[in-house]
């Protein structure tokens, strides 16, 4: 009788055990179905929210640069970005201490980008030893050709000055790393310091006017004239 009676609550015991045992999976997976559902739903709102910053800086960014192909940024005022990009006031301000500071932006991107290119190309150059710069410069001009809308007006009168005498400086710093990553050997400091800053200020003057003229010779032979160019007077 009393075995009887042991078995039986040692039975519903492990019944009771099994039944919280399983309540317990039970509530694990849906806590953590929950906590999944969350993070999806969150990266969501979050993609979300940058597709439309991205896209409102893009059309303050395109406004302003619509207004600089016009007048010099000292002339233009952030009602006057506002309006072209059909934004309020507090919405440019959400993004941007002022108009200045929203051409910065611009002028990063582009030095970003373009040293993207360049640092890509010296890095194959060091392990290849190619002495060949033909492909760098199709490929720097194939990315102004790609963002000429922003290029042309950053290179032109109404650009920051201060931007292209950076761009020229970076020019001729990638323009030695360059040249370094190919061995090519001049000789001397002060022959190489004038030769790149003869190279990359002509260079400069000639993206201006192909930039003016429309583009009117294509990516590959530009980057063959220029390429002859270069090793004239590097040689």
């Amino acid at each position: 009788m009393l075995k009887d009676i042991v078995q039986r609550d040692l039975t519903e015991s492990i019944k009771y055990a099994y039944y919280v045992l399983k309540l317990d999976i039970v509530l694990y997976f849906v806590r953590y179905l929950y906590k999944i559902g969350g993070i999806i739903y969150g990266r969501k709102i979050m993609e979300k929210t940058d597709i439309r910053v991205r896209f409102t800086r893009k059309v303050l960014q395109d406004s302003l640069l619509a207004l600089m192909k016009e007048k010099s940024i000292l002339h233009i005022s952030i009602k006057e970005i506002c309006e072209a990009a059909g934004l309020s006031r507090s919405t440019f301000y959400t993004h941007y201490n002022d108009q200045f500071d929203l051409l910065r932006e611009i002028e990063e991107q582009t030095h970003i980008e373009a040293d993207k290119i360049v640092q890509s190309h010296i890095r194959m150059t060091q392990k290849s030893r190619n002495r060949d710069n033909l492909s760098i410069l199709h490929d720097i001009l194939q990315y102004i050709a790609d963002n000429s809308n922003s290029i042309q007006v950053l290179l032109s009168e109404n650009g920051d000055r201060a931007f292209q005498k950076k761009f020229i400086r970076h020019g001729i710093e990638g323009s030695s790393q360059f040249i370094a990553a190919a061995g090519v050997k001049l000789e001397n400091e002060k022959v190489r310091k004038y030769s790149f800053v003869f190279l990359i200020s002509g260079v400069l003057a000639l993206v201006q006017e192909w930039l003016k003229n429309g583009m009117d010779t294509p990516v590959p032979d530009l980057a063959k004239m220029l390429s002859k160019l270069t090793r004239e007077v590097l040689r």
